[in-house]
Formats: structure tokens, sequence, C-alpha cells
């Protein structure tokens, strides 16, 4: 059974990602979006006001479907439950960073390239990824950090810790072309999830342990 057509609006913000992501926002044309969406220009001023407006949800749509692709829809793993020991809330959280980090990245995927371009170049649809998307993990790893550390910490110090995982987390990301030209093949395989996560999370909570959680010998 085939699947039903794509309303108009859909049709659009799929060919508005395409668009952006080959073309950029200033070099690509409502014209050419609305021809492959099969609409009238008219279109893009009754869904999305204008061309602006279209491009900020042509990439959160991009950023959304990724988004759910990895993750689904809770931004909330297994084990990161409020009530359970911070411990292992933040070794879920790691665990799920990198392996949203590394998740296997199609780089001719239009909404990759799109994003990829957003974040490069930020504008207003940066503002909508970070506080539709990154703010809840942000939030969580912060209610985490604040229940491993004593209450007298302070702020800035607590931030900073939290950088320092998100950090370690994206830098496999980041580089992982470079790091493929360092290292082996044999080696870069042995660079799993698993095994980055936990050491993450051992370098993370050497820190802790090393400022906060003196020996009282």
């Amino acid at each position: 059974m085939s699947s039903p057509p794509l309303e108009a609006k859909q049709r659009l913000l799929l060919a508005a990602i395409h668009e952006f992501a080959l073309h950029g926002y200033d070099h690509g044309t409502v014209r050419r979006i609305c021809g492959r969406a099969d609409v009238n220009v008219n279109a893009v001023k009754y869904y999305f006001t204008d061309k602006r407006g279209l491009y900020v949800e042509a990439v959160k749509e991009a950023h959304r479907s990724r988004h759910q692709a990895l993750v689904g829809n809770s931004f909330i793993p297994p084990g990161d439950e409020p009530d359970l020991d911070p411990v292992v809330r933040l070794k879920a959280f790691i665990f799920q960073m990198v392996k949203m980090a590394l998740a296997a990245q199609d780089r001719t995927d239009h909404r990759h390239l799109l994003i990829f371009r957003e974040l490069a170049n930020p504008s207003e649809a940066t503002q909508h990824i970070v506080q539709e998307f990154i703010r809840p993990h942000f939030e969580r790893l912060n209610d985490i950090l604040l229940q491993l550390l004593p209450p007298q910490t302070p702020l800035i110090e607590r931030r900073l810790l939290g950088f320092s995982v998100v950090g370690q987390c994206m830098h496999y990301k980041m580089a992982g072309p470079i790091i493929g030209m360092l290292i082996s093949e044999e080696e870069y395989q042995e660079l799993t999830v698993e095994r980055i996560a936990e050491h993450i999370f051992e370098v993370i909570q050497a820190a802790i342990a090393r400022k906060w959680q003196p020996s009282s010998s």
C-alpha cells in the first residue's frame, strides 16, 4: 500500500531543506523551492509568512527529524530518571550524548548539511534549536551536577564541569576524521560508544573526586 501524498506545507519544508542545504539562505530561491514542492509561490507566504520564516522552520524540521531518528521523542534516556543516584544518571547522560555524537552521519543527508551550515553561521534559527533541543539536555545535566556537587559549589564551577562533559563527548564527533588520520584503523575501531563513554565518565568522576571530595587522610 502506497503512502498518502504529503501535504503542501510538508512538501515545502522538505524542498526548503534540500534547497538551503545546497545553496544556503542567501542563494537559495523561493521559486526553486516551490517548483520542487510543486506548489504556487504564494504558498510560502500562506504557511510561513516569508522566505526567512520558511528557512527557520526548515532548520527546525531538519534538526527535529534527525533528533527523533537518533533518540526518539524523549530527552531522558533509560537510567536517567530523576529519582535515581546522580552517579548513575551522569553515566546514562554521557552514554546518550556519545551515542548521539557518534551516530552514523550521512554526509549527503540534506538535513545534516543544512544544520551544519546553520551552526557554522548562526541565525535566529539556531536560537530555536537551542531552546527546543539543546536546552533540555543542558538543564538535565545541570540537575545531575546539582545533585553530585556540594551545595556551596559556585555556579561558574558547575557550568565549567558541565561544558567539560559536553566538550569531551562532542570532541569525538567534530574531530573524528582527524582522529582517524592520527591512529591506526585497528585502534580507531576500538573507539566504541561504550569505551568512549566509560572513559569520559571516569575522567569526570576523577575531577569531582579530586576537587570536591578530598581524601580525609
